[in-house]
């Protein structure tokens, strides 16, 4: 015989985890992060944080491990970040509730290192230039306060390296072993320092391989690693690429140069490819490993578990009502 009194409380709770998962107007304020144009480094942008939430709501902004009260924020970058993270915290003092919005800022840098002349490749024994560089303006002009440095130390001049036009050039007159490494200038913008984009000044190709297996199963999680000869993050930069289609299975994540996956369709190929580069420097390395998904399918593959996880929230709050 049916429980007929357990049905209202059942309903109720039921109702309550359809509110915890669609949400429910008025209990957190809708906020937002806005802005004008590009953010670029040596130049101020302002932000604006607006919500539903008012009157009397407190704002608080995040990031880079500072926080700046009001709605709006007026930030100018100093070009050491590519990307930033910016938070908006809203407080409504009467609910006592806050919410929060985030944004992923991506940071335009003008200034640069370039080899002059262009696409030359640095060679032993022979001159080159490194000059510094700001995009739309050409290269800077006038005394400008201006920095070079090498690996993140300043620049120590040898006998065969000399600054000239005002510093914005460093030439070298014959390059030797010693002179590799990774350069950046550091100058002003709208009275704002900034550091550019640097130069790897390399005579070597770098080596890039990935490490994994050659063979993966259904269901089981496998690691790849990009292992280059440069220094990531410093010299170069990492990036996956997916040639012949983006791998499916029930879990995939990157972090920087290492990629972990776990497969569901047995039988199939994948293709991995890691590039490391330096963009500003216009040096690459890549390496293609391919994978081969053996055995056979798992319950559980990764539509299976989407419907069946919507199938089962569904199914409770039928079980939960008419069972008896």
């Amino acid at each position: 015989m049916r429980d007929i009194t357990m049905i209202p409380y059942w309903k109720n709770l039921y109702c309550v985890l359809l509110a915890v998962l669609t949400g429910v107007p008025g209990l957190g304020a809708k906020v937002q992060i806005s802005w004008t144009g590009e953010v670029t480094a040596g130049f101020s942008t302002t932000f604006t944080c607006s919500s539903s939430c008012f009157p009397n709501c407190i704002y608080t902004w995040s990031f880079k491990g500072r926080t700046v009260e009001g709605n709006t924020l007026t930030w100018t970058p100093d070009g050491r970040d590519s990307t930033v993270e910016l938070n908006c915290f809203v407080f409504n003092p009467e609910t006592k509730l806050t919410s929060v919005t985030t944004s992923i800022l991506s940071i335009k840098n003008p200034v640069s290192v370039q080899i002059s002349p262009p696409n030359t490749v640095p060679s032993r024994n022979q001159p080159l230039d490194l000059v510094c560089h700001v995009a739309k303006s050409g290269e800077l002009q006038g005394p400008i306060d201006l920095l070079w440095y090498k690996d993140g130390q300043k620049v120590t001049l040898n006998e065969n390296m000399q600054l000239q036009q005002n510093n914005h050039t460093l030439h070298f007159d014959s390059l030797l072993p010693s002179n590799a490494g990774f350069y950046h200038c550091e100058t002003s913008l709208q009275q704002t320092r900034v550091s550019s984009l640097g130069y790897l000044l390399s005579f070597d190709p770098w080596n890039v391989s990935i490490s994994g297996p050659d063979v993966v199963f259904p269901g089981r999680q496998s690691q790849f690693t990009c292992l280059t000869s440069c220094t990531l993050n410093v010299q170069c930069t990492v990036k996956w690429q997916f040639k012949g289609g983006f791998p499916i299975g029930t879990y995939f994540s990157v972090h920087n140069n290492e990629l972990k996956w776990t497969p569901s369709i047995p039988g199939t190929f994948q293709n991995f490819t890691c590039v490391a580069e330096n963009a500003a420097a216009g040096l690459s390395a890549s390496a293609t490993k391919m994978v081969e998904v053996k055995g056979i399918p798992v319950s559980g593959s990764e539509v299976m578990q989407l419907h069946g996880l919507f199938a089962m929230i569904l199914s409770l709050g039928m079980v939960v009502l008419f069972d008896s």
